[in-house]
């Protein structure tokens, strides 16, 4: 799940809702701020498609630049989980080939340029360095 919302222009307010809703809401773990936002956007939303006599091209243009902020958020968590799958991806590669009986070394890769764990046959001078110090 996406990071919470870090506010551009924080309005805070006082909200009321019933009890039975807060409580299964605490006990899911959804934050009331998250809720409110959510459901003041799809409001919003809906009054924009429904065609509003009171939707503004300055409303327009302003839910615009909200839409993409939060696109803009959507991306760098999208970049942030992709990269944790890259990483978990070549965790899991290095486990099955420890499973398997080589010995796995950390060097340096000339061509990526940084350091990578490689199973000690696929060592190429030309290519890697083994990492000095611990």
């Amino acid at each position: 799940m996406p990071a919470r919302k870090t506010f551009f222009d924080r309005y805070t307010t006082g909200v009321n809702v019933e009890r039975s809703e807060w409580t299964l809401a605490h006990s899911l773990g959804i934050h009331l701020s998250d809720a409110v936002r959510l459901g003041l956007n799809f409001m919003i939303k809906d009054r924009i498609i429904e065609g509003d006599p009171r939707v503004t091209l300055e409303i327009l243009e302003q839910f615009k630049e909200i839409e993409a902020r939060d696109l803009q958020d959507l991306e760098r968590y999208i970049r942030l989980k992709n990269s944790e799958q890259t990483t978990l991806d070549k965790l899991l590669e290095i486990k099955k080939e420890v499973q398997k009986g080589e010995e796995i070394i950390e060097v340096y890769d000339k061509g990526e340029e940084a350091y990578i764990h490689i199973r000690k046959s696929q060592f190429d001078p030309e290519w890697h360095t083994f990492r000095s110090g611990p």
